[in-house]
C-alpha cells in the first residue's frame, strides 16, 4: 500500500490509542457475506496482532431482527438499532435486495445513525440504500459492476465510478466482495502503520494490497488485463456505446486497426468475432437490468441497443437459454 493519503483521507477517523475503533454494520436482507467477513476478518486478525482489541464492531439491522444472507447464513443483531450511534465507521452491507419494501424506516434510521458517525459507507450494493436515503448526493461513490446498470436509470443524476474503493471526505463505499479487504486494510493502515497492515494481508496470503486507485474489472472481461491494449481499447469502446451501438468498422478505425485485423485478434484472444462480443456485452447489460429494474423489456430492448424487443428476445435465447420474462420469473 501507498504512504500517500488522498486528501479525502486527512478527514478521515483520527484514532485514539485509548480506546478501540467502534465499526458498526447495517445488514440488509440477502447481503453479501463476503463483503461483510472480508471485513471483519481484517479487524479480526489485527486485534490479534496487537494483542489486543484495537477493534470492535457491532450488527445492526432496521428492525431489530436476525438478517439473512445471500448465502443462507443468518446473522444475530448485536446491538439494538435506537441504540446504534457514534461509530467510527458505519457501513451498509447489501447484496441482493437494494430496494426493500421497508425503505422508509430504513431510511429514518440511516440519517439518525449516520448524523452521529464520523465515517459513512456502503459495500456491494450498500451504496444504492446510501443513494435512496439521498446520502451520496453530492459524493464520489462506487457500487459492484453488477448493480451500476439498474442504478444508473433510478440515480440519472449521480455518478459512481469504476474503482474497487471510493473514499470521498466522509463517504466510504466498495465495490464489495474481497476489494473489502483491500478497504479494510486502508483502515488498519492509516490507523496503527503498514507494517500491521502488512501483516495482516499476509496472513490471508495476498500477494499485494490494491490502492485506491484499482478499478473494477466486470466478469466478462475477466480477461481484461492481459490483453493487447488495442483490443482493450476497442471493449471500452464497446462498452461506453452500448445504448447506440457502434459499426465494427467505426470501432476498428478509432483503435487504428482494420476490420480483418481486429476480428483476427477477436478470433485468437476471445475466440469469437468483435461483433459477436459485442452482442454479448450488451446482452449481459440487458439481463442485469432485468434482474435489477422493473423497466419493460420494451424499454431494456432499446437501452441495450435492439431494434425491438424480439430481437433481442431471439438473441437472448439463444444466449442464456430462455427469454427474458422467464428469466424475470
Amino acid at each position: 500500500m501507498s504512504n500517500m493519503q488522498s486528501n479525502n483521507e486527512t478527514q478521515a477517523v483520527q484514532v485514539k490509542n485509548h480506546m478501540a475503533t467502534r465499526i458498526g454494520f447495517l445488514l440488509i436482507e440477502g447481503f453479501s457475506m463476503l463483503s461483510l467477513s472480508a471485513m471483519t476478518s481484517v479487524f479480526r486478525s489485527a486485534n490479534r496482532q496487537k494483542d489486543q482489541n484495537v477493534y470492535s464492531w457491532s450488527y445492526v439491522s432496521y428492525d431489530d431482527n436476525p438478517v439473512t444472507a445471500s448465502d443462507g447464513i443468518s446473522i444475530p443483531v448485536s446491538m439494538a438499532n435506537k441504540d446504534a450511534a457514534k461509530f467510527d465507521y458505519f457501513f451498509v452491507v447489501a447484496g441482493l435486495v437494494f430496494n426493500p419494501p421497508y425503505r422508509s424506516k430504513l431510511n429514518s434510521a440511516l440519517h439518525r445513525i449516520a448524523s452521529s458517525c464520523t465515517v459513512v459507507g456502503g459495500l456491494s450494493a450498500g451504496p444504492y440504500i446510501l443513494a435512496r436515503a439521498g446520502l451520496l448526493n453530492g459524493y464520489e461513490f462506487t457500487l459492484h459492476w453488477e448493480y451500476q446498470p439498474a442504478f444508473a436509470e433510478v440515480f440519472p443524476d449521480l455518478t459512481f465510478n469504476q474503482k474497487l474503493n471510493v473514499i470521498d471526505r466522509d463517504r466510504w463505499t466498495s465495490s464489495g466482495g474481497i476489494a473489502c479487504m483491500d478497504l479494510a486494510l486502508r483502515i488498519v493502515e492509516m490507523e496503527h502503520g503498514r507494517a500491521l497492515a502488512h501483516a495482516v494481508a499476509n496472513q490471508f496470503q495476498l500477494e499485494r494490497v490494491r490502492g485506491i486507485l484499482a478499478l473494477q474489472r466486470p466478469f466478462e472481461l475477466e480477461d481484461y488485463a492481459t490483453l493487447p491494449s488495442r483490443l482493450q481499447n476497442s471493449i471500452r469502446i464497446m462498452d461506453a456505446n452500448i445504448e447506440t451501438p457502434l459499426a465494427i468498422p467505426d470501432i476498428a478505425g478509432q483503435v487504428g486497426m482494420t476490420v480483418r485485423s481486429l476480428e483476427r485478434r477477436y478470433k485468437k484472444f476471445l475466440d469469437c468475432g468483435p461483433a459477436a462480443f459485442y452482442r454479448r456485452m450488451r446482452l449481459e447489460r440487458a439481463r442485469h437490468l432485468l434482474w435489477h429494474t422493473n423497466l419493460s423489456v420494451l424499454e431494456i430492448s432499446f437501452m441495450t441497443g435492439f431494434s425491438s424487443p424480439s430481437y433481442m428476445s431471439r438473441m437472448y435465447q439463444v444466449q442464456y437459454g430462455k427469454i427474458p420474462s422467464h428469466e424475470r420469473r
